[in-house]
């Protein structure tokens, strides 16, 4: 019998956002596969460890993908990741893949997760949790939506940001730390937008910008900024 992929979301930092399923599957999973770039510690597991003490005793499956935009590239370092997976998959042990924030939102597993149910006949279970922008959200006290206006979720580094911005609604710009500069050229031009900003929402090192005006042009990797049209 093969063992089962599971996808765990640990949340966007603070380990008390970790949900009583997700510490359930990294408790009982054997192998803790944790995607890596360049050599630092990752935050999902750091996270996972402070939820859940028993992972610092479990088998670490490290999964390295280079830091680059190659999409052919990428896709090859996904295909050795999922290999790597599924062969102890095949050993019928149990994997549990963390992710920052939620797994279905812009995570490196679901890349793993399609390769693998393409290869058919593993089981795999995502295990959902919070999303950045709704911690974010909340750390601001913040609404995320109106009635009967739409809530966009734009990723950082997308071609198009000055046109996302524009939509009508509630806008959220995940990863936004490069994007800080853009962010206050397009406030130049829209006087009754508002944006607000965390980086490293739960994290030891969070900042916290509520004045656009103060917004520095680079902000680190994990920010999140809402951007809204005031009425």
């Amino acid at each position: 019998m093969k063992g089962t992929l599971y996808g765990v979301s640990v949340g966007p930092g603070d380990p008390g956002l970790v949900t009583l399923r997700a510490a359930e599957v990294l408790r009982a999973c054997p192998v803790i596969a944790v995607p890596v770039s360049g050599g630092e510690t990752p935050v999902a597991l750091e996270i996972a460890r402070q939820a859940v003490p028993e992972v610092a005793g479990k088998e670490l499956l490290r999964l390295d993908f280079p830091m680059i935009r190659d999409r052919a590239a990428l896709s090859q370092s996904y295909d050795r990741a999922a290999a790597r997976v599924m062969a102890v998959l095949d050993q019928g042990r149990d994997v549990a893949l963390v992710n920052l924030g939620d797994a279905s939102i812009y995570a490196t597993y679901s890349n793993i997760q399609s390769r693998v149910l393409a290869a058919g006949g593993y089981p795999v279970v995502t295990i959902p949790g919070v999303p950045s922008f709704c911690a974010v959200a909340a750390r601001l006290e913040q609404g995320l939506t109106k009635p009967h206006l739409p809530l966009h979720i734009i990723p950082g580094g997308y071609p198009g940001v000055e046109e996302a911005l524009d939509l009508p609604g509630t806008k959220i710009l995940m990863k936004a730390g490069k994007e800080a500069g853009r962010l206050r050229a397009w406030l130049a031009d829209h006087p009754k937008a508002s944006v607000s900003l965390v980086k490293d929402c739960g994290l030891p090192g969070e900042e916290v910008y509520r004045d656009p005006a103060k917004l520095p042009e680079r902000i680190g990797y994990f920010s999140t900024a809402i951007i809204r049209e005031e009425d």
